[in-house]
């Protein structure tokens, strides 16, 4: 079952509230951590709502944070509200991700707006199974079929009931950039055609032939999240690792970018008939 949003935005103020608690108390991650016989990331990763902590954990950290019962007891609430019925959060195909796929997967779960700028490939949640067998193998990938469950997981949120809203812009050079023969890339411009009707995303693609007016040299998604405690976050994708981003200035200036970006590609209805003249051409191609 996927989480609804009352869930999603508990789980997030959550975790902010526990990180003020703990800072308030003067205390580290690594030292609240020891304590409770934890890791320092599993701290982390319920701080930054990255994970679902049982009530369990919510009812050590507080005592382990002298937190008066009366807060206790809201906080108590909260950690229920945010769990549901038990391991809703879960993606279906998430047994089979790493811990660091899963973390990605949560992280668009949780968002409630995502802008998403690609300049080579068609993004992850969008690529077919051979696309992405594809690219995974150029990319000297050891787990092909991992990589591919966790574009299916992605793509479960971005078709899911309460999917957040997608801002997808691609260079052009993405639908032009070919990793198999044309049958391949028919079938994959055709699913992102058939994706970017969906009235959850709008996708632009940003033509060369026009006047730019800016840049970005690696693939970026910013994500937006829901509630008054809840800050931006982006992630910067390069061939190594994925750069977080959480300061509110380098968010605020990705988110700029992005904009900017948005500003000088095509509009949501020209952008569709481009991918789809770009699919027939590959269709023309393979007969």
């Amino acid at each position: 079952m996927e989480p609804n949003p009352e869930q999603i935005a508990a789980r997030r103020r959550l975790g902010a509230e526990l990180r003020h608690l703990r800072e308030q108390a003067y205390r580290s991650g690594q030292d609240v951590a020891e304590s409770l016989g934890w890791s320092q990331s599993k701290v982390s990763r319920i701080e930054q709502a990255r994970t679902l902590p049982s009530v369990a954990d919510v009812q050590a950290l507080l005592r382990e944070l002298r937190v008066p019962v009366k807060d206790q007891e809201r906080l108590l609430q909260l950690a229920e509200d945010a769990v549901g019925e038990p391991g809703t959060w879960r993606n279906s195909t998430g047994a089979g991700l790493t811990r660091r796929q899963q973390d990605f997967v949560a992280l668009e779960r949780s968002a409630t707006s995502i802008s998403h700028y690609q300049p080579i490939l068609i993004p992850g949640y969008l690529q077919t199974e051979a696309y992405a067998q594809r690219v995974l193998e150029m990319a000297g990938s050891t787990s092909v079929d991992r990589g591919v469950q966790l574009r299916l997981a992605r793509r479960a949120t971005l078709t899911g009931p309460h999917a957040p809203q997608y801002h997808i812009v691609m260079l052009e050079t993405a639908l032009q950039w070919r990793p198999g023969p044309p049958s391949l890339m028919a079938e994959q411009l055709a699913l992102v055609a058939e994706l970017a009707r969906r009235p959850n995303v709008d996708l632009r693609i940003l033509r060369l032939d026009r006047e730019q007016v800016t840049y970005l040299q690696h693939p970026c998604m910013v994500f937006e999240f829901a509630g008054p405690a809840a800050h931006g976050e982006a992630l910067i994708e390069t061939v190594t690792q994925d750069l977080r981003v959480t300061d509110p200035s380098g968010v605020g200036l990705l988110t700029r970018l992005f904009e900017r970006l948005a500003s000088s590609a095509l509009s949501r209805s020209d952008s569709l008939a481009y991918i789809d003249a770009a699919a027939r051409s590959y269709v023309d191609d393979r007969a």
